[in-house]
């Protein structure tokens, strides 16, 4: 990543999140795509369903080393937003460790509270 001016704000800074991949040839939203698919804090994961889920999906998430506090509230309700999202798009998909993924995911994430 290059160096940004003083007061400027990098390239990859935007206002809102995409709903979007950025390279514009996919007219639909990355959740509903024939894809396994992780929702990140920084963006998201795309994998074709011959690869599988990737072995780092939420790693952290499930790490007994990982902690947050109420200030990351909308951050997590963001994200079990995505994987409740993820979870129904893997079940309608017949993808059974898929959608499992994102429920354990959400479980993790409601427990915090």
């Amino acid at each position: 990543m290059g160096v940004t001016r003083a007061g400027a704000s990098p390239r990859w800074a935007s206002s809102s999140t995409p709903s979007k991949p950025t390279n514009n040839t996919t007219p639909t939203d990355w959740r509903t795509t024939a894809t396994i698919k992780t929702a990140l804090a920084g963006g998201y994961c795309l994998r074709a369903p011959a690869q599988g889920a990737c072995q780092y999906a939420n790693i952290c998430e499930h790490c007994p080393s990982f902690h947050t506090t109420p200030a990351y509230l909308p951050v997590l309700t963001a994200q079990r937003d995505d994987a409740q999202a993820l979870a129904h798009d893997a079940r309608h998909r017949g993808w059974d460790h898929e959608t499992e993924r994102h429920l354990h995911l959400i479980t993790r994430i409601n427990n915090w509270g």
